[in-house]
């Protein structure tokens, strides 16, 4: 007998997530709710996400309101055993939440209660954490508050970045929904209450969190650029243009110079003073330019000099 399945979801590894749930034989997706559609470039053409993609591929019944209790009648026609959430962006309402005979499930990609939130794999990178993971959770009118069914880690190593670790986490999820999600149809389901007192918060990001503090340690430097590489990229400013720096590393190697100061450049990178040494820039983007090596970039003309500041 299959059990009827709705999903929420929106980006790469909601997608992730969706084609797991495609793959169990006895699972059927009744119906895909994703965001609207995002207008995005110069021509504001209406982007596709991930799910809505597999959703049509596939010919799944898709939703995509404003709002979803537009919806809650359609939602309320359709035979909803169990729902499964992923990176949906938006706070689902208690009235949608009780649709399902089996509640709601959401993943969410941190180890709760650390990093509730719409930024957790962000902000693992950018605080220098060793492991984060994703956690299967029943759904409630809170933010990520609700109670945890089981969790799974991964490391995150010191060469990571965001989207590394995005990868690492959206194969996880692929892996553990197809394991674990025949549990959950179930009334008994054995639940663990999280400790509010040890909760932190991904707040997302802004342009301030982007922008690189060179007079602070050269560990928290490299650990933004790693957390915001591929999206949205830590930036600085040189000669009033904003710089995005894509990578870069860091050199125990103190300079008298002022932090955000240009000591040095050379096929090697960009030297840049920081707080408690050197922060050596490798690759980078100049306004209306594609990203370039610094190595690239010195064999042509550029307009970076010694002794003047990044801020």
């Amino acid at each position: 007998m299959s059990k009827n399945v709705l999903f929420f979801g929106t980006p790469k590894i909601a997608r992730s997530v969706l084609e797991g749930l495609l793959e169990i034989t006895d699972i059927n997706v009744v119906g895909v709710v994703t965001k609207i559609d995002k207008p995005v470039g110069r021509n504001k053409e209406n982007i596709f996400s991930e799910v809505k993609k597999l959703a049509l591929e596939k010919n799944i019944p898709l939703f995509q309101p404003n709002k979803l209790i537009e919806i809650k009648e359609k939602l309320l026609s359709i035979d909803v055993d169990l729902a499964i959430c992923c990176a949906y962006g938006n706070l689902i309402p208690q009235s949608i939440l009780d649709i399902p005979k089996y509640k709601c499930i959401n993943i969410h990609t941190s180890l709760l209660p650390r990093w509730r939130g719409g930024a957790p794999i962000h902000w693992a990178v950018i605080s220098g954490d060793k492991k984060t993971g994703i956690t299967f959770m029943y759904m409630d009118k809170g933010l990520d508050t609700g109670n945890i069914i089981e969790q799974f880690s991964v490391d995150i190593s010191p060469n990571d970045t965001y989207r590394t670790v995005y990868d690492k986490l959206a194969k996880l999820a692929y892996e553990k929904i197809k394991d674990k999600v025949n549990d959950f149809f179930r009334s008994n389901v054995k639940v663990a209450k999280q400790d509010d007192k040890n909760a932190t918060y991904a707040n997302n990001i802004t342009p301030e969190i982007e922008k690189i503090n060179w007079n602070t340690n050269g560990e928290n430097i490299i650990n933004l650029i790693h957390g915001l590489f591929d999206e949205p990229i830590a930036y600085s400013v040189y000669e009033n243009q904003r710089i995005k720096i894509y990578d870069a590393f860091f050199l125990n190697e103190k300079t008298l110079n002022n932090p955000g100061t240009i000591t040095n450049i050379s096929k090697e990178g960009i030297k840049v003073s920081c707080n408690n040494g050197t922060i050596v820039i490798t690759k980078l983007q100049i306004p209306g330019k594609k990203p370039i090596s610094v190595k690239e970039l010195i064999n042509g003309k550029h307009f970076f000099k010694i002794e003047e500041y990044f801020f």
